[in-house]
């Protein structure tokens, strides 16, 4: 054997900087999760480390980033992360997101790491013409794409051609011990939202639907755990639509179990969506979900058993799905006892780690053979 001689293997976790959100969180717990005599990872960030940087490195996995500026030129980008490969001989490159693994999958054929793994996070829906070419190209490159849900994994067969052998899902998982069940009904019509303040999480419908439910009951109150690049865009919305005393803004906060367990409802307005960690949450703390039907969300919620689905982009719609919720006690409870009862079937840490373990296993041992532990 040569490069990422092991067992441990090597792992190295491509993605543009370990920032807060979702995909970032699944990150943590696969590489802080993973059996560390079998696997030995770290991080690299082609833009910067991000705020859960610290977290890693407290667990004793190395957050790096790449030795040059982002928005260079593709060659050095090319040549920098060559390098970086060659340097830390990695038996397998995992990569996050479009453009990591665009750059990764030819990288890793100039470093010659032996295995090349990519978790689809969701539908891309926001690439270019030019970026939907050249992943086609990485997906022919790689050795398994792993899409989080069954909607993302059509996407890659259908519109990015990547061969069904080579389709792996793996559904994001979360540990089930961490997240203590709320007590029942708190005050009657509060919601919560939690994701990054984004275009794809659609908060202007979401804002849209507050005020219709504000004008059904003057009790409502919706809680927004998160931040991004659309506040200041929010907040101007908030005060045009007369929610200042009705919505809160929260900002970034690592643990939202406080919120979960104050609320009666989950609200989630996404545009597209892979496996939401938030929704995976909510249900575990047994919070009803109202969520708009795109991307994974229907693999999670079934539609009047653990909560409610509903059309994207429609104020109305949504605003009618808390409202069904909200006034009925008895039915939020039971889609709440369903759900958590779902995630700990379906969507388990233990079940997501088990998964990309056997998977890195099955494709070292075709790369080396039998004699891989």
């Amino acid at each position: 054997m040569t490069a990422g001689s092991g067992p441990p293997w090597g792992v190295v976790h491509c993605v543009f900087s370990v920032a807060i959100g979702g995909q970032e969180m699944v990150i943590l717990s696969l590489a802080a999760g993973s059996d560390r005599s079998r696997f030995a990872s770290r991080v690299l960030c082609l833009q910067s480390a991000g705020e859960l940087a610290p977290r890693f490195e407290a667990l004793g996995i190395p957050v790096d980033v790449l030795d040059r500026p982002w928005g260079e030129d593709s060659l050095r980008t090319l040549a920098a992360m060559r390098r970086y490969l060659r340097r830390h001989r990695p038996a397998i490159l995992h990569t996050h997101n479009p453009t990591p693994h665009q750059y990764g999958s030819l990288a890793r054929l100039a470093a010659g790491v032996p295995v090349l793994v990519h978790t689809k996070h969701g539908r891309n829906q926001l690439l270019s013409t030019k970026g939907r070419f050249f992943e086609k190209i990485a997906g022919r490159l790689t050795d398994a794409v792993v899409p989080v849900s069954k909607d993302a994994a059509d996407v890659a067969r259908e519109q990015e051609g990547v061969p069904a052998r080579r389709i792996h899902v793996i559904h994001n998982g979360i540990d089930l011990s961490q997240v203590a069940s709320r007590d029942g009904h708190v005050s009657g019509w509060r919601a919560v939202h939690v994701a990054r303040l984004s275009e794809v999480k659609d908060q202007i419908t979401l804002l849209k639907a507050a005020r219709l439910v504000l004008d059904a009951n003057p009790a409502f109150h919706l809680d927004i755990v998160g931040d991004g690049s659309m506040r200041a865009e929010l907040e101007q919305l908030i005060v045009e639509l007369g929610l200042a005393e009705a919505v809160t803004l929260h900002g970034f906060h690592d643990d939202v179990t406080a919120f979960l367990r104050q609320a009666d409802v989950f609200v989630l307005s996404s545009v597209s969506e892979g496996i939401a960690i938030t929704l995976l949450e909510a249900m575990a703390a047994a919070l009803p979900v109202v969520a708009t039907d795109v991307g994974g969300n229907r693999e999670v919620v079934t539609m009047d058993q653990t909560g409610l689905l509903v059309p994207p982009a429609n104020p109305i719609a949504l605003a009618k799905g808390m409202i069904d919720v909200l006034s009925n006690t008895e039915l939020g409870a039971r889609f709440g006892a369903a759900g958590r009862e779902r995630v700990a079937r379906s969507f388990s840490l233990d079940s997501m780690l088990q998964g990309y373990e056997r998977l890195y296993l099955d494709l070292l041992r075709r790369r080396y053979g039998q004699d891989v532990a």
